[in-house]
């Protein structure tokens, strides 16, 4: 996005296509000099014409509220429902030790650099 610098949206959300535009995508973020709302709106025509409209300010605000109805999903809640569940992608491995009825009890988790873990097994 492009306001008084260049940076990189907060959330992207993918809007229903409507009778004139395809695969339209609403971006909104902050500007880091100017701490503006700033949001960006890219529509294509069925011709393959792309349609970018920016605005900043109360404008951003308007934008967001008139295609409000029309978000279909959201770029964030893609990417943070595949991290919630269990271990995603690289992981490294844990051991815990603890007692239980007087027995050293080791646990072996797995863990991803999101937060999430899992049991592996009980020694």
């Amino acid at each position: 996005m492009l306001h008084c610098c260049q940076f990189k949206s907060e959330n992207i959300y993918y809007l229903k296509d409507t009778n004139l535009y395809t695969s339209r995508k609403l971006a909104i973020g902050f500007c880091p000099v100017c701490s503006k709302p700033v949001a960006e709106l890219v529509q294509e025509y069925f011709n393959g014409e792309i349609v970018r409209q920016t605005a900043s300010g109360i404008g951003a605000d308007e934008m967001v509220r008139e295609n409000k109805d029309d978000i279909i999903y959201s770029f964030c809640e893609c990417n943070y429902s595949k991290f919630k569940r269990k271990p995603f992608g690289w992981k490294y491995g844990v051991n815990k030790c603890g007692k239980k009825n007087n027995k050293e009890v080791v646990k072996q988790y797995a863990y991803d650099f999101y937060g999430n873990k899992e049991l592996i097994k009980t020694i």
